[in-house]
């Protein structure tokens, strides 16, 4: 596995912690601010992925420095959760976009890590993903479609083992692609949603009915992202982008959706920019079912 940096210490504060969900109260209809006596205190979280028990979670952080980006694992150990510490299959370069399958088999992420004969990190993204064994995580790979490598971002993982992702265009928009799971990889991909904006922060229901998506509007600086879903059809055809609204979406952006293996929680981050220079990043989660309510 690749080498830790020394400097990937997570802050000091972890509160005992007991149960499922970092010990956390299930929300009652709204949108509650998740477990922010670990991913408070100015923690800079952006991706939270739980295991189908809600006993393991990956967090994609990003460091104090601001320079960088990591995955780090947490999990209940007696009953308690342990403090978070670089994942096995964590890089020294950055590393985040991350999400587990429902079935808690396979991780995908997004990665600038050298590929397999290179030396130097890349200078373009690729999507990564690693197996568990009956041992533990096993060795990361490049993830292929039909041979070919994937500069993508923000997997998403269905029951079916599809692979969902946006893959970025010429002009800065994003498009959603799937691909069926073929063996340890998978088949070319086909786009299910052509345009949607820059960004293109996703994840899927585990059933694979709906996608998550964030929409960005407004000017490059000023740009603002709220969640959006896209229903899927009998005919697998996807409906028109919708916007989730005040119950998760406000006046600060939202990205960076996961949904829990059950189908039952939506977790997603808020940022706040009102101060360019220190902005906060807090994680929140509400029922899916203030999604499922609004299709057509």
């Amino acid at each position: 596995m690749a080498t830790q940096s020394n400097r990937l210490q997570w802050p000091d504060h972890m509160p005992e912690l007991l149960g499922p969900w970092l010990g956390q109260q299930l929300p009652a209809g709204e949108a509650m601010e998740f477990c922010p006596a670990v991913l408070g205190h100015g923690v800079q979280v952006a991706g939270i992925t739980f295991d189908p028990s809600g006993e393991e979670a990956l967090l994609a952080w990003n460091t104090p420095d601001g320079e960088s980006a990591h995955l780090m694992r947490t999990a209940m150990g007696d009953g308690c959760w342990i403090k978070p510490e670089p994942a096995p299959f964590n890089s020294t370069e950055i590393d985040n976009d991350v999400c587990m399958a429902p079935d808690g088999k396979r991780v995908v992420w997004r990665s600038w890590r050298p590929l397999p004969g290179n030396m130097k990190p890349e200078d373009d993204v690729s999507l990564w993903a690693v197996d568990r064994t009956p041992g533990g995580w096993g060795e990361p790979f490049p993830v292929e479609c039909a041979g070919r490598r994937q500069p993508a971002v923000y997997p998403g993982i269905g029951l079916s083992g599809a692979l969902y992702f946006s893959v970025r265009t010429s002009d800065g928009s994003c498009v959603v692609a799937r691909a069926r799971r073929d063996g340890t990889q998978y088949n070319a991909r086909e786009i299910i949603i052509p345009e949607t904006s820059p960004g293109g922060d996703l994840c899927v229901a585990p059933d694979e009915s709906f996608l998550v998506i964030t929409v960005y509007s407004g000017e490059t600086g000023a740009r603002r992202g709220n969640l959006h879903v896209s229903f899927q059809h009998e005919d697998g055809e996807w409906t028109p982008l919708q916007d989730l609204g005040p119950a998760i979406n406000s006046e600060l952006t939202e990205y960076c959706p996961t949904i829990s293996a059950d189908g039952k929680w939506l977790f997603f981050c808020r940022l706040d920019r009102t101060d360019p220079h220190a902005p906060i990043r807090r994680t929140y989660w509400i029922s899916t079912d203030v999604i499922r309510r609004l299709r057509p």
